[in-house]
């Protein structure tokens, strides 16, 4: 009989092998016990549920999720669902009620739905829906990473506005305090984006605060290199503090397009109005566009590839690449 139940530390190596055989073959969470444990392990809690036999020990569910606050009701993203066939046909939504009997989150995200899982919300009566995908072009002969077949660059006026990289959340606290955080959708404490973004095991991470003409700052962008055959580009892949500064910093991207030689700058997401990105100078991607602009370097897919969700009904949710386990090596 199937159990359903939160995981225990002394599951983790049967919980990998079940990756390795039923999720993703090879996949770091599957052969990385290290990488593992800091994704899913918070506080000697292990924030993934099984459906398991607790006889043979055989797990036929899993269910990750990536908590974004030690509230006593956080927002979370759900990742890593899988399930195979066993007695319970419905397993796969018992492991999200289960989940949300014991966590009670707040607001829940998943980027990056498979088809199942497509499927699965659809039978909780979930609508899924497509983060937006921008990007911009720099102005070079030649592409390897990005496929080109029309190079729109469109003109920007000089704003003024500046990148300045910071180097620990002391910075970023001083720019967007906890209180300011605490009321987004979704919310994150210092913990978290500590852990996330200036402890990450294997990635890294470049933090801007961005300057305003008078050098105040209110907005922290953050970024991260992909490298591919000696070429480059630069994903962004998360966002905090005031969304209408991300109008202003075209000619600061374009400065650092240059510097370090980036064929492209992109990013997705959900919530922002897309007009800050048109007025920006981006261009906008599906896959469907002339253009390819590849998401996926590890194995590197010379395709456009369109990340789904929940469409929310919740107003003011954001969500960008580096939420979930979107942007993680593979």
């Amino acid at each position: 009989m199937v159990t359903i139940r939160r995981a225990v530390y002394d599951d983790i190596p049967n919980i990998m092998r079940f990756m390795d055989e039923h999720w993703k073959k090879g996949n770091v969470l599957a052969t990385n016990r290290d990488f593992f444990e800091w994704q899913f392990v918070d506080d000697d809690k292990v924030n993934m549920f099984l459906g398991i036999d607790e006889n043979s020990g055989r797990i036929y569910g899993m269910l990750g999720v990536i908590i974004y606050s030690k509230c006593a009701k956080p927002d979370l993203s759900c990742c890593t669902w899988q399930t195979i066939k066993s007695d319970n046909p419905m397993l796969g939504v018992e492991l999200v009620n289960y989940m949300f009997m014991q966590l009670r989150p707040r607001y829940v995200s998943s980027a990056g739905l498979t088809k199942k899982s497509v499927r699965i919300y659809e039978l909780k009566g979930r609508i899924p829906a497509s983060m937006d995908h921008y990007y911009r072009l720099s102005d070079r002969e030649d592409y390897q990473i990005a496929k080109v077949q029309n190079k729109r660059i469109p003109v920007v006026k000089e704003s003024g506005y500046r990148l300045h990289l910071i180097h620990s959340v002391a910075e970023m606290k001083k720019i967007i305090p906890e209180e300011t955080l605490s009321g987004q959708i979704l919310s994150k404490d210092y913990s978290y984006i500590e852990k996330r973004y200036f402890k990450h095991p294997i990635y890294h991470y470049d933090l801007w605060e961005i300057l305003d003409t008078n050098k105040n700052s209110r907005s922290i962008l953050v970024t991260r290199d992909e490298t591919l055959r000696n070429c480059n580009i630069c994903k962004i892949v998360d966002y905090y503090g005031n969304l209408d500064d991300l109008r202003y910093i075209t000619s600061e991207l374009d400065r650092l397009m240059e510097e370090r030689n980036y064929e492209f700058i992109d990013i997705y997401s959900y919530g922002v109005p897309t007009d800050l990105y048109e007025q920006a100078g981006f261009c906008h991607c599906d896959e469907t566009s002339e253009n390819i602009i590849p998401n996926y370097f590890h194995p590197f897919v010379q395709e456009n590839i369109t990340l789904r969700m929940l469409e929310s009904k919740v107003p003011g949710l954001r969500l960008f690449r580096g939420d979930g386990d979107q942007d993680r090596p593979c």
